[in-house]
């Protein structure tokens, strides 16, 4: 299994690859991840007059990819940082309890996240679900001070800083980019020696790893991903 992209120095590899297939084949004691969400489909009501369908059938971000948690059976680690929506809180947890310790259920807060078209609250939070092996340490994971971390979206856009977004228009260019800094805190303080990101996008789990000197693998089935995260990594200058 060759992979894509590996620096020796950092300690930072990357597979392409159907993580279900790369994952018996590597080592790790850490998954800290961000695996397409649990979504449904929904009917975008069309207004105005004619002959077109009065609703047009749309899937949510994360249903491309389809919604599984057969891939966590696959894994032993010593520590777990998953992150979810709403709609599969419960079923990460309930994976989770049946093999480890459930040590916490973050709430991520997005200040900036956008109003919805729909009569529903706005969906500014997400969760982040910390457990560990029986008999794993927790690391100075009570250097937390609360079980909320605030933290905004990055934005897509001519305003682009952290996301990634194509020139001209600045589409971005992942669905679901994490910002950082709901990544680092967790990396920083959980005791691991090598982590895996099953679900890599454009690599923001091992920016994070390389930038405090931890040791991470990432895997991506999407091979465009793979190229953004290994420039990122390689500290190239990003250009789409």
């Amino acid at each position: 299994m060759q992979p894509y992209y590996h620096d020796d120095r950092a300690g930072i590899t990357i597979y392409h690859g159907d993580c279900r297939e790369v994952l018996p084949q590597i080592t790790a004691d850490a998954v800290i991840t961000d695996p397409p969400y649990k979504t449904r489909a929904t009917g975008v009501p069309i207004r105005g007059r004619g002959v077109a369908p009065r609703r047009s059938d749309t899937a949510a971000v994360g249903m491309p990819w389809g919604y599984s948690l057969g891939w966590m059976e696959l894994l032993a680690p010593r520590q777990w940082i998953v992150y979810c929506n709403y709609q599969m809180l419960g079923d990460v947890c309930s994976t989770l309890e049946a093999r480890a310790i459930l040590g916490c259920v973050f709430t991520w807060v997005k200040p900036n996240a956008p109003r919805m078209t729909r009569p529903v609250p706005r969906l500014d939070c997400e969760f982040v679900v910390w457990a560990r092996a029986e008999g794993a340490n927790c690391g100075r994971m009570g250097m937390f001070k609360s079980m909320v971390i605030e933290a905004p979206m990055p934005q897509a856009g001519c305003f682009a800083d952290e996301r990634f977004v194509e020139a001209g228009g600045g589409k971005a260019i992942h669905p679901t980019q994490k910002p950082i800094a709901v990544v680092l805190p967790f990396i920083d303080r959980l005791d691991f020696n090598i982590a895996v990101d099953p679900f890599m996008g454009t690599g923001t789990t091992l920016d994070a790893c390389k930038r405090l000197g931890r040791r991470a693998i990432g895997i991506e089935i999407d091979e465009r991903y793979c190229e953004i995260a290994a420039r990122r990594l390689s500290q190239e200058v990003l250009q789409f």
